[in-house]
């Protein structure tokens, strides 16, 4: 009985983590790591812009995965687990931004839409952040194909919206050039 309750655990764990890193969407993070600025690096454009849209998306085949594992989990006696799992919260977050400043990379518009992945933490269905930031953009393929623009966001870390002042412009910019001598010139040229 004992053993049967030990592999009923086993599962539950692996089933829960699974659930993450089989979606495409996130990934479960043991740690939280430290802001790491060169990941700006990654982006295809970095812009100063005023957020003027934040809605959240809720991928109705993940959403059903979630579901089913939410009870399965309970069924198994994890109730607690399954608990804490039944809050609703977003897969990704579209955002609009007007452009401010396009500080490197193009082409330079004056607005952009991105959807923003994040795996460290729920997403808040309201933004509650600045309303200047400055954000890195880039190309991305989604699992059905379709390419959109993506927030860069450095895993398992704080969010890569940072607030638009003289301090973080000059942060990110030395941090992209250092990258870029790094690697021979190879990002932003």
């Amino acid at each position: 009985m004992n053993r049967a309750l030990k592999l009923n655990a086993v599962l539950a764990w692996m089933g829960f983590l699974s659930l993450f890193s089989l979606s495409g969407k996130a990934t479960a993070c043991a740690t939280l790591h430290e802001q790491d600025l060169s990941y700006f690096s990654n982006a295809q454009i970095v812009v100063r812009a005023r957020i003027i849209s934040y809605k959240p998306v809720f991928d109705s085949e993940l959403q059903e995965r979630r579901r089913k594992f939410r009870e399965a989990t309970s069924k198994s006696g994890y109730r607690q687990l399954a608990d804490k799992l039944s809050d609703r919260s977003a897969d990704s977050i579209r955002i609009k931004f007007e452009v401010v400043e396009t500080i490197f990379g193009s082409p330079r518009l004056d607005n952009w839409e991105a959807n923003w992945v994040h795996s460290t933490f729920a997403m808040s269905e309201q933004w509650k952040g600045p309303e200047n930031v400055i954000v890195g953009l880039r190309a991305a393929i989604d699992r059905h194909g379709m390419p959109f623009v993506q927030l860069v966001q450095q895993p398992c870390a704080l969010a890569m919206i940072l607030e638009d002042s003289p301090d973080n412009r000059k942060a990110v910019t030395d941090a992209i050039s250092a990258q870029s001598r790094k690697h021979l010139g190879y990002a932003f040229q």
